[in-house]
């Protein structure tokens, strides 16, 4: 019966404390750098967010990864060829 009362004081300052603990503030860089709409942008890491955790972000990386590979994969080797002159 002694242990009931401080069972009863230890959930009561546990709920009295829950509102106020947070996260350690500053643990996180994202909060500070914008969201990137451009393929420029994504690759300026020093002032846009990088994570691809972000959907937004992950959509435009693989829109940036796909638009890099499409220039090279259309040339075809006829055209290679012809550009080096030698015939």
């Amino acid at each position: 019966m002694k242990i009931r009362p401080f069972l009863i004081a230890a959930l009561a300052s546990t709920l009295l404390a829950s509102p106020f603990v947070m996260a350690h503030p500053g643990g996180h860089d994202d909060d500070e750098k914008a969201m990137p709409k451009t393929c420029e942008q994504l690759a300026d890491t020093k002032r846009y967010i990088s994570d691809v955790a972000y959907p937004e972000v992950k959509k435009l990386k693989e829109q940036c990864d796909a638009a890099k590979k499409k220039p090279t994969a259309t040339q075809s080797p006829a055209t290679r060829r012809s550009s080096s002159g030698g015939n």
